[in-house]
């Protein structure tokens, strides 16, 4: 009987433990990956709310995921009204010998009506930009 409480007690400590150890990993995993990148957008005419919805995105990571948009009304009736640009998106630090750098260009389309986003890899190439 005493050893199914120590038991107990003892797979009670380390589930609270796992609990409280793997979300800081995790957090600390976050900021690490987007220690290093650099995102720049080619388009200057595009406004100021598109510039930020493209650096979310590529924040997020999202050009390596598949997203769900939703549609407006308007964009189901009329189709979208489309911003679109080319991105620059550097990953520094990539590799430990010349050239470093990772810079993929990204084809960047997003409805100034709706959430709709379509970013479609043009090319990657490794570039000397660190030393």
């Amino acid at each position: 009987m005493k050893t199914k409480r120590i038991l107990s007690l003892i797979l009670a400590l380390t589930t609270l433990l796992c609990m409280a150890i793997i979300p800081t990993n995790a957090a600390e995993a976050d900021t690490e990956t987007h220690e290093h990148v650099e995102i720049i957008i080619e388009n200057e005419d595009i406004s100021a709310e598109t510039k930020e919805k493209i650096m979310a995105f590529y924040s997020n990571g999202g050009e390596e995921q598949e997203g769900i948009a939703t549609y407006g009304l308007t964009c189901t009736l009329l189709g979208h009204k489309l911003e679109s640009s080319v991105v620059y998106k550097i990953t520094h630090k990539v590799r430990t010998t010349s050239p470093r750098c990772l810079k993929k260009t990204y084809n960047y389309e997003s409805c100034t009506r709706c959430d709709y986003e379509e970013s479609t890899l043009a090319s990657q190439k490794y570039i000397v930009c660190c030393s």
